[in-house]
């Protein structure tokens, strides 16, 4: 199985000592085999077999949605996954959340071009309504299973206590990570038949 996580720091963050974070894996957890990617790749080894993970930082897509998608993520649909999923929203400046919704549903369309390709649209972590409620629009339009974290919008999940910087320390904790990877696995044991290609 081809598995591609697109997301941001959540997914992964390098090096950043001034804000005293120096892991090189998704933010907060304590390692990389805890972060949600690498617990995600395990689960789903155990049940389909050999995975071949790839996972990208796009955060500079959130931020920006008016990049051009198929330049920008040309190495990622060239890897044709079996699997996508796509965690990402919290970066997007509020005023550009639609502009982001559609660029979003863009996105999902170019790769579901490819009919072996299961999308798994993941909402935010953080809570933001506005969001959830336009991307899973989105998911819905395209075909691609919306996953809420909603389930998870509380400090109970966040790395609060265990790092001085304020904003290391609402990203999700080894708690966090397992469950926002079980969340996921979850839907991907609804969505997907025993033969792995739905």
């Amino acid at each position: 199985m081809k598995l591609l996580i697109l997301g941001n720091s959540i997914t992964h963050h390098s090096p950043a000592p001034d804000i005293g974070w120096t892991g090189d894996w998704g933010m907060a957890a304590s390692a990389r085999e805890n972060d949600f990617v690498h617990r995600l790749a395990d689960l789903l080894q155990k049940t389909e077999g050999s995975v071949e993970l790839r996972e990208r930082n796009v955060a500079d897509f959130e931020r920006d949605p008016s990049l051009p998608l198929s330049d920008y993520f040309d190495e990622e649909l060239a890897f044709r996954p079996d699997v996508l999923v796509l965690r990402i929203c919290e970066n997007t400046p509020g005023e550009r959340l639609d502009e982001f919704a559609e660029a979003y549903e863009n996105l999902i369309r170019l790769f579901r071009r490819d009919p072996g390709c299961r999308v798994f649209a993941v909402g935010p972590f953080w809570r933001n309504d506005r969001a959830e409620s336009l991307l899973a629009r989105a998911a819905d339009r395209t075909g691609a299973r919306w996953v809420s974290l909603a389930s998870l919008h509380s400090t109970d999940y966040q790395a609060i206590g265990q790092f001085s910087h304020a904003g290391v320390a609402a990203h999700p904790s080894d708690k966090g990570m397992e469950a926002i990877a079980q969340i996921i696995m979850a839907a991907f044991r609804e969505e997907v038949p025993a033969d792995g290609r739905g």
